[in-house]
């Protein structure tokens, strides 16, 4: 079985600089604990951080979404990680390069790197062809080293490639932060996927969990939310590992909730135990609604507010967790980032919100003659 999860993060991030997931994992904790794998599972991740020893970063900021290759020794790691997303160049492309050398060393493979695009499994004795690309602008980059914001005709070369695959999956990294739901040409564009040949669409990036629906007798999971993660805000505490069965001669799909526990690390759950707002029956529901953009990505922007509420809620908490120098940054950091809001250089301006999708004519046409699919 193929066990596909979230977000993956094993280092410090902004809000918990010297106390994060990092700072544990140099404990020689380990961020799988709660989780049992079965030797026979594959298990997939979306790598949400970088694993190097270089950075071109200085000061503060050379100690987040990074961590070293010698303090992960003692973690056995995700099979195969995603690493088309707008983190792993945050530390610049020589830091981007050790980490693709890591995975390989470390027994596990990458997907969605420029000469990775694609990889292929045996598994269950099947041949499965996985493929992975990032919808979101780079902020780090002028030239990322994974497979970014790639063409319709980009996307249709790379399929030729793997078409003769029993099973192909696409993981794609997209969407919204902290909306449950995607919006309507993203709905479309995942349509156009599924119609293009592939057999299973699942996104990532949102950092919170989004519905999913059956479109011509194919999955699309628009959001299965973060794995291993510190994200104080209670809904992106939630998500689902997809258990994806291939066994037989269709692809065979269920899924277990999972919580983050306060430890940071992910842990299997009942569904009786998941609240309603965070469960796919309520989720599908809410997918099912036709929004206009104008009033989703109002609903975006309220949701942006809610999770830095919680992040400066949890920034005050944790206080005292701070080296002073750390602490200090902080606030110069976040003085100045309210500064380049004022100014209307914030990176969550709508532009930098929405994908650009791309979208072939025909596509396009369908999208503006209505607002629903």
């Amino acid at each position: 079985m193929l066990k596909v999860v979230g977000d993956v993060s094993l280092t410090d991030g902004f809000f918990d600089t010297g106390f994060g997931i990092g700072s544990s994992v140099r404990k020689a904790q380990n961020p799988f604990v709660h989780l049992r794998r079965n030797s026979s599972d594959l298990w997939l991740g979306n790598l949400e951080c970088v694993i190097a020893s270089h950075s071109n970063k200085k000061g503060f900021y050379r100690k987040q979404f990074i961590i070293a290759p010698q303090h992960l020794g003692h973690v056995r790691h995700l099979n195969i990680y995603g690493v088309a997303n707008n983190h792993v160049m945050l530390h610049g492309s020589k830091a981007y390069q050790e980490m693709l050398d890591y995975i390989d060393l470390s027994g596990s493979l990458c997907v969605g790197a420029n000469q990775r695009k694609s990889v292929f499994l045996e598994h269950q004795g099947r041949q499965i062809a996985l493929s992975s690309f990032s919808q979101r602008k780079e902020r780090f980059s002028k030239y990322p080293g994974y497979w970014y914001n790639p063409e319709y005709k980009e996307i249709e070369a790379e399929y030729r490639k793997i078409e003769d695959a029993r099973f192909k999956i696409l993981y794609v990294h997209w969407g919204n932060e902290y909306v449950n739901k995607p919006y309507n040409d993203q709905r479309r564009f995942a349509h156009w996927l599924i119609d293009l040949g592939f057999d299973i669409v699942i996104g990532v990036h949102p950092h919170v969990l989004q519905g999913y629906e059956v479109y011509n007798g194919k999955y699309i999971f628009y959001s299965i939310g973060n794995f291993v993660f510190n994200m104080p805000y209670e809904p992106a505490c939630h998500s689902v590992i997809l258990n994806l069965d291939f066994s037989g001669d269709c692809l065979s799909v269920k899924y277990d909730y999972v919580k983050i526990g306060k430890d940071f690390f992910p842990k299997i759950i009942p569904e009786g135990d998941v609240p309603r707002q965070y469960r796919f029956d309520y989720l599908n529901e809410r997918l099912g609604t036709d929004e206009e953009n104008e009033i989703y990505y109002s609903n975006v922007f309220s949701m942006i507010k809610k999770h830095r509420k919680s992040n400066y809620s949890e920034f005050l908490r944790s206080t005292f967790k701070f080296s002073l120098s750390d602490y200090l940054s902080i606030l110069r950091d976040f003085v100045k980032r309210r500064a380049a809001e004022e100014n209307g250089l914030n990176e969550e301006s709508p532009d930098e919100i929405k994908p650009v999708f791309n979208m072939p004519a025909k596509v396009r046409s369908e999208s503006q003659s209505s607002s629903s699919i």
